[in-house]
């Protein structure tokens, strides 16, 4: 062991000891005395050995005191044992200012140093200073003893991940060591490492790939998953794909993962989730990729893709990747799952709803039940007046239909008695039959829509021969020949007493046309005994017809009067070979395809449509606004009008009533002339006649006036709410006339008629609560008022002159102006009228706010849209990949079946 090792494990004190029997401590002390004899002593190495032993004993006080003064070459180490004393009797602070004190030439020595800070720092919790130290052993000294191990057991315990990260991948590129691999699999399966960029993990998969393929299999795909749903992704796939591409393998084992994450990503890039200019230059690589590392049926899933990618994207692949898919799709059986092309279907329905394109969801529902089927589905159709659901009716065992049906019908074998609809929402359930029945009389309610129903009922024959079977109207209702090509055999049956006309041959021939695999039989229907002669002459004619157009056609003669199990059981005997000798499963790979294909066309066609709908939508809108924006003005221009005329009516009434009263609260004085007697007590007279007049007075506005004027303002109410019903007419005009027009969502334009209510409730207070202060009429200080009234008190008690005194009272009241006491009760009459009128104009706009706000909520509303409708055709118009990717995406799904249904044949034709 050298030196610097015994110094590290404080066993310096053995080199001072051995060959000694005696305890080391006691071989120390005895050295130490005879040392200490000598004339020119050095205690140093001895001192430095006694406080290794008191250290190790956990005598740290003596071992302090031991190294303490250490001066020779041992004294750095003394200083790092002092230090280390401190720390184990928990003095962290002293002893981290001693390791810092310690100066040295010795690596080791720092190393160890170093060391021993990073664990103080762990028991102080500075986890900042233990970082800092361990990353600079790490970059120092990685080769130490344990350090990376110990750097690796620290940042995973404390959750770094971003160094324990760094430290596996520069361990791994640093020494080839496997342990660091399966530590970054292990850091990527718990989902911490795509943070990174996907560079910077490339140069340690290419090192793994040159030791084990197994574990760089395990390393790629557990990285490969954290990048999955990260921004990075798209990098991942791109680096590590062109990485792969430059790995020779000169044995390759069968990959386990790589191939499965491989497909995935592909299908992941091709489900429209990226525009195709993104995802162009990663695909060839990736399908290169899973061409080399796919086996069996995924392998010839590979060569498929590669094909279809190759027909999408000429040139983008290499000569020797396309023609080794060529080889491998020549030498494979057609094998496609029918449930991947009714999937696609469905994605591409889904796709079409998210963009607001209109296609048909019944059907498409109707694709997704019948095409993977186990049921061989029967089409059973027949002209008007065949008897066709009678026909059903017997094949089924039970009265299920009426001869009046307007929908397509389909029916399967089933424990119990269940009916439903399918709609553009879902199932709809149908209680009864009755309820069934009203449903098939009620199609004119539907505007002519397709209806589809669905009726499961038991049945022993449809049992027996796995049927389902459909029936629809036929032959002019056209919109219903798309769900006729689904079926896997059509039975037409035509009634013995009826012509088959050539427009149903015409019909027929054109439904073949569009089907090739869809074959066709007949069923000639009798439902009742006739004459047996021109019975026989009438089938005779029906065969010789079915012969010219359909040679190869089976024909069935079907006779209630017959026993119906020995007919039955002649149908389903042919249609058991009939089934057996085809291969439903392609024949139906091959129409769903087909109709996927025809879907797709519509949808490309659909994009010019859907432009041109949105420009006209756009235009609508802004036509919208500009005429609510025309309503809004002309709604304020009639709160105007009717406001002015409302309250100028009002103000009518308070010039009448003004009037009123200033013509006759004068006379009303005047004539209380008469309350003047010859015998009055003329002391007291102007005080008696004062109260008389505001007598007169008082009677004349309860009695007179405010029944009048009562009777006046409801007349104003009365006129005032037909100027509002005029302006709700006018507005209730106005919402019938957009609403018609553009077939939006019902504008109503109500107006807050309980204004009136409001007018009328008022009208009764205020008549009720006017009352008339007191008036001091004859008890001014006015000249004539004095000296009437001086005159009065002076001459009054003289009888000789009470004639004078009253012929002068007489004479004043008939010439004395009473306008300004009549103007006085006029103020104070209309002052509550005042009130009244000031209010008006804010409730004649409360009667007409609902229709400005809707107003302006509509045209909020709708200029929101218009901004969202251009901003849409704007990108359609810089971005019309926004709309074509997914659907050239949607094809190159298509294609890619359209290989492995026909291989070496590509039947598919590009838009």
């Amino acid at each position: 062991m050298t030196l610097e090792k015994k110094l590290i494990n404080k066993s310096y004190y053995e080199g001072l000891t051995m060959d000694r029997e005696e305890p080391p401590i006691e071989v120390l002390g005895q050295l130490y005395i005879a040392e200490q004899r000598k004339n020119v002593p050095d205690l140093t190495s001895i001192r430095f050995a006694q406080g290794e032993l008191y250290f190790l004993v956990h005598d740290y006080e003596s071992a302090i005191f031991k190294w303490e003064n250490i001066a020779n070459e041992l004294e750095p180490w003394a200083k790092k044992n002092l230090a280390d004393a401190y720390m184990e009797l928990g003095e962290l602070s002293t002893a981290e200012s001693i390791y810092k004190a310690v100066l040295s030439d010795s690596e080791l020595l720092n190393t160890e140093i170093s060391m021993q800070l990073f664990a103080l720092y762990i028991e102080k919790g500075n986890h900042d200073m233990a970082q800092h130290t361990i990353k600079s052993l790490l970059a120092t000294n990685p080769d130490y003893a344990n350090m990376t191990m110990l750097a690796k057991a620290y940042f995973e315990e404390n959750e770094n991940w971003e160094d324990a990260i760094e430290l596996a991948v520069n361990e791994g590129d640093r020494t080839n060591s496997l342990k660091w691999y399966e530590a970054l699999i292990q850091y990527a399966k718990i989902g911490v490492i795509a943070e990174h960029e996907p560079g910077y993990f490339m140069e340690s998969i290419r090192s793994v790939s040159e030791l084990d393929q197994r574990l760089f299999e395990k390393l790629s795909t557990a990285i490969w998953v954290n990048y999955e749903n990260s921004p990075f992704y798209l990098a991942w796939l791109r680096d590590f794909n062109q990485l792969f591409q430059q790995l020779h393998w000169e044995e390759a084992e069968e990959w386990k993962e790589l191939p499965e994450v491989l497909e995935n990503a592909y299908l992941h890039l091709i489900s429209s989730a990226y525009p195709i200019k993104e995802i162009r230059g990663l695909v060839p690589a990736i399908l290169s990729n899973l061409l080399v590392t796919a086996t069996n049926n995924r392998l010839i899933t590979a060569a498929s893709a590669v094909l279809a990618w190759n027909e999408m994207f000429p040139g983008t692949l290499a000569t020797d990747i396309i023609s080794n898919s060529e080889h491998l799709i020549n030498n494979a059986e057609a094998t496609v799952d029918l449930t991947e092309i009714v999937q696609l279907l469905e994605s591409i329905s889904n796709w079409a709803q998210n963009n607001d394109i209109i296609i048909d969801k019944k059907f498409s529902q109707k694709v997704v039940e019948q095409i993977p089927s186990e049921s061989h589905q029967l089409l059973i159709i027949g002209s008007p007046g065949s008897g066709v659901n009678s026909c059903i009716n017997e094949l089924v065992g039970e009265t299920l239909l009426s001869e009046d049906t307007n929908s397509l019908i389909s029916i399967q074998d089933q424990d119990y008695l269940e009916m439903a609809e399918v709609t553009e929402e879902g199932v709809r359930p149908i209680d009864t039959l009755s309820d069934f029945y009203e449903e098939q009389l009620s199609h004119a309610r539907y505007g002519g829509d397709t209806r589809i129903f669905h009726l499961y009922a038991p049945s022993a024959f449809l049992h027996e021969n796995n049927w389902a079977i459909t029936t629809l109207p036929f032959p002019h209702q056209e919109k219903y020949a798309d769900y006729a090509l689904l079926a896997d055999s059509l039975l037409f049956v035509i009634n013995e007493r009826s012509l088959f006309q050539s427009s149903d041959y015409e019909r027929l021939l054109d439904w073949k046309e569009k089907a090739p695999h869809l074959t066709i039989q007949f069923l000639i229907y009798a439902d009742e005994a006739e004459n047996e002669k021109v019975a026989t002459k009438r089938l005779q004619k029906a065969t010789a017809a079915i012969d010219q157009y359909f040679p190869n056609s089976a024909v069935f003669l079907y006779s209630k009067e017959n026993d119906r199990s020995i007919q039955l059981n002649d149908i389903s005997s042919f249609y058991r070979r009939h089934f057996a000798e085809r291969n439903l499963a392609e024949e139906r790979t091959v129409k769903s395809i087909a109709i996927v294909q025809d879907l797709l066309s519509s949808l490309f066609e659909k994009r010019l449509e859907m432009e041109e709908s949105l420009y006209t939508t756009l235009r609508m809108y802004e036509e919208i606004v500009s005429k609510l924006s025309g309503a809004n003005n002309q709604l304020s221009d009639i709160e105007v009008e009717k406001t002015r005329t409302i309250v100028n009516s009002f103000e009518d009434i308070k010039d009448t009533t003004t009037r009123e009263i200033m013509t006759e609260i004068p006379k009303i004085l005047r004539d209380c002339k008469d309350f003047v007697k010859e015998d009055s007590d003329f002391g007291k007279i102007h005080i008696e006649l004062n109260d008389k007049m505001n007598s007169e007075i008082d009677q004349y506005v309860h009695k007179t006036l405010l029944p009048k004027v009562y009777d006046r303002i409801n007349e104003w109410i009365r006129l005032s709410q037909e100027q509002l019903n005029e302006s709700q007419h006018f507005l209730n005009e106005l919402c019938e006339g957009f609403n018609g027009l553009y077939e939006e969502d019902q504008l109503a334009l109500q107006c807050d008629f309980s204004i009136l209510d409001d007018w009328k409730r008022d009208a009764r207070r205020l008549t009720n609560s006017i009352k008339i202060d007191k008036a001091n009429i004859l008890l001014r200080l006015k000249p004539s008022q004095v000296l009437l009234k001086s005159a009065g008190k002076l001459f009054g008690s003289i009888p000789q002159n009470k004639k004078m005194l009253h012929t002068r009272y007489h004479k004043y009241l008939e010439t004395e102006d009473f306008t300004e006491v009549a103007q006085n009760i006029v103020d104070a009459f209309l002052l509550q009228f005042d009130f009244y009128e000031n209010g008006l104009a804010g409730d004649i706009h409360i009667f007409f706010s609902n229709p400005y706000d809707v107003l302006q909520k509509t045209i909020e509303d709708k200029n929101v849209e218009i901004h969202e409708y251009q901003e849409l055709l704007e990108r359609l118009k810089n971005n019309p990949e926004m709309f074509h990717d997914p659907l050239r995406l949607f094809e190159l799904r298509l294609l890619q079946y359209d290989w492995l249904t026909s291989p070496g044949k590509l039947s598919y034709s590009k838009h």
